[in-house]
């Protein structure tokens, strides 16, 4: 049986032109279709929230084999498409770019992929949204 670690509360108002915040009052953003100083879009939000989750996830198989405590980064590039001509069909497109401290490329791609099956976030997508992983020299 699984324990919940946590729960996370966030009310839309508005739609993605609107708010959205959370019950604990530490995010509030603006959202929109159009690129306007102050204010974001849910796929930026979807990009924040897998990349976060994504890079966390990654610390267990370093940590297993001993190089939990190099520096990390992974950027996620988030593509809302839809079909043409009337863009009935939306979906999305996620890449993501992970760079550890001290390891070669094809390394790296190794941690990333067993990382897939770990990450909260790219287990809810498998299937649903199109993900690739790429590693880039740190």
């Amino acid at each position: 049986m699984s324990k919940k670690m946590s729960l996370s509360t966030v009310v839309n108002t508005g739609g993605r032109e609107g708010e959205s915040k959370s019950v604990t009052g530490y995010l509030d953003v603006k959202t929109t279709m159009t690129k306007k100083e102050g204010y974001t879009n849910p796929e930026e939000l979807f990009a924040a929230g897998i990349s976060a989750c994504f890079n966390g996830a990654l610390s267990f198989p370093l940590e297993r084999d001993g190089l939990g405590k190099r520096d990390r980064s992974l950027r996620a590039e988030v593509s809302l498409l839809g079909d043409l001509p009337d863009f009935t069909t939306l979906h999305l497109e996620v890449k993501l770019i992970g760079k550890i401290e001290g390891l070669t490329q094809a390394e790296t791609m190794k941690y990333l992929k067993e990382t897939e099956d770990i990450c909260p976030y790219s287990k809810a997508i498998k299937g649903n949204v199109k993900l690739d992983l790429a590693a880039e020299d740190y």
